[in-house]
């Protein structure tokens, strides 16, 4: 049965959702419009668009609120979109306003915060990780001269590990346990010392490739578009996108044997009473078939999304997903690097020049000798990446012999100082005229 959709304007910005959402909070200045013996009270603009002139904004945690009965402010959002005193008014005029809204609001602010400094050390972990970079400490005081790495957590750190150590701790060690990740927790009173060990992305991307894209499949142009009306936002999609997931929900409800599941309004377009912030990952996987993870701070926290994978029965393993999106940088950052390398040959050929020896610092890189300023440009441009060519120099060497083997390429890497020093050369250019 096709349930009665409801569209909220407020002030200019349209949320739709379903009459059952909005009447599941009763004590509510919505929950009681739309009750079935209160049709009087309701007075539509549009058939079933209701507009009310509050803050559009603000009505967002509104309608969160509604959907799934907590109440969260992100008040580390910066600039703040919408203020204590503006979302505190638009509770009050929807009365919702009872004691346990307030608790939601704080206890979801308390784990907003624990989201956000493990999230922190999360992206410690994979900076660190992308960067070849397999063991890292982190030096945590009670005072203010904790490690700096910490951020804005620098000053609640050590309380955050004093209280909750061995719960962030798990957390860490699940997400990450494809890494086969270790934390090591040493508590000297008023300092706390943690050192984290996981393995090295080296093996992992030679086992897998250097080179893994997501081959998009061509659409059939006279194939049915479908509309996703997910919480008032919508998006345009094929069936054959959404089945070639058929272990999910959208994948199963689009089976053409499932029609029965399907109740679509306007022709082809169908509605869900969802977060429509956090529906673009579940758009985005649909596409690509991988997961992303927010890195960000934004209106959509992991635990929304994670709500969403669950509801949608989208298969979620946050270590596969958090392990498989580093090493797809680690990836991508050797693939950029071999083909700068492949277009220097190139462009050493283009010059007339059949050797080039450049010297690469952690944040610059030189010529040695004469060249032309187009080259210099290149160079000083292109090789920047010290730690990709530290971990994967031979293998990037070994790339290179072999796609020009005709040239007789030679490659040699060396460490001079704390410069990497890269030297190639090849065949005379001329000769290649004779090939």
């Amino acid at each position: 049965m096709l349930e009665e959709r409801i569209v909220l304007n407020i002030g200019g910005i349209k949320y739709e959702t379903l009459r059952s959402t909005l009447t599941a909070q009763p004590e509510t200045l919505l929950g009681t419009i739309f009750q079935d013996q209160n049709e009087y009270i309701k007075n539509s603009v549009n058939g079933n668009e209701y507009f009310f002139n509050r803050n559009g904004k603000a009505f967002y945690y509104i309608m969160e609120f509604y959907r799934t009965g907590k109440l969260l402010w992100p008040i580390e959002t910066k600039p703040l979109k919408v203020t204590y005193q503006q979302l505190k008014e638009e509770l009050d005029y929807f009365q919702i306003n009872n004691s346990k809204v307030f608790f939601s609001m704080a206890s979801e602010s308390v784990k907003s915060t624990i989201d956000r400094f493990i999230s922190h050390l999360e992206q410690l972990i994979i900076n660190n990780y992308i960067n070849f970079v397999n063991k890292f400490s982190l030096s945590v005081r009670s005072d203010t001269q904790s490690d700096s790495c910490l951020g804005i957590f620098k000053d609640c750190a050590f309380d955050i590990l004093s209280n909750i150590g061995e719960q962030i701790e798990r957390r860490i060690v699940e997400s990450f346990s494809e890494l086969k990740l270790k934390w090591v927790h040493q508590n000297w009173g008023s300092s706390i010392k943690i050192v984290i060990t996981f393995s090295s992305p080296v093996e992992k991307l030679l086992k897998s490739g250097s080179n893994q894209a997501h081959i998009q499949v061509p659409i059939n142009i006279s194939e049915e578009k479908i509309i996703l009306n997910v919480g008032g936002k919508k998006y345009e999609t094929c069936q054959s996108t959404l089945i070639a997931q058929p272990e999910t929900l959208l994948g199963v409800m689009f089976q053409d044997r499932n029609t029965s599941m399907r109740y679509p309004f306007n022709g082809n377009e169908y509605f869900f009473d969802r977060n429509s912030e956090a529906f673009d990952y579940i758009m985005k996987f649909y596409q690509t078939g991988k997961h992303t993870w927010p890195t960000k701070l934004g209106q959509v926290t992991r635990e929304q999304l994670t709500e969403e994978f669950d509801y949608f029965q989208i298969p979620f393993n946050k270590s596969t997903v958090s392990c498989a999106w580093a090493l797809d940088i680690v990836r991508q950052k050797f693939n950029d690097l071999i083909l700068a390398f492949e277009e220097l040959v190139i462009r050493c050929c283009n010059c007339l020049r059949n050797n080039i020896t450049l010297r690469i610092g952690r944040h610059d890189s030189v010529i040695l000798g004469y060249a032309n300023s187009d080259l210099k440009k290149f160079c000083f441009s292109k090789f920047t990446d010290y730690s990709t060519l530290d971990n994967m120099g031979k293998h990037v060497g070994d790339h290179l012999v072999k796609v020009f083997c005709d040239l007789g390429l030679i490659w040699r890497l060396s460490r001079i100082e704390n410069c990497l020093q890269v030297n190639i050369s090849f065949n005379n250019v001329y000769k290649i005229l004779n090939e």
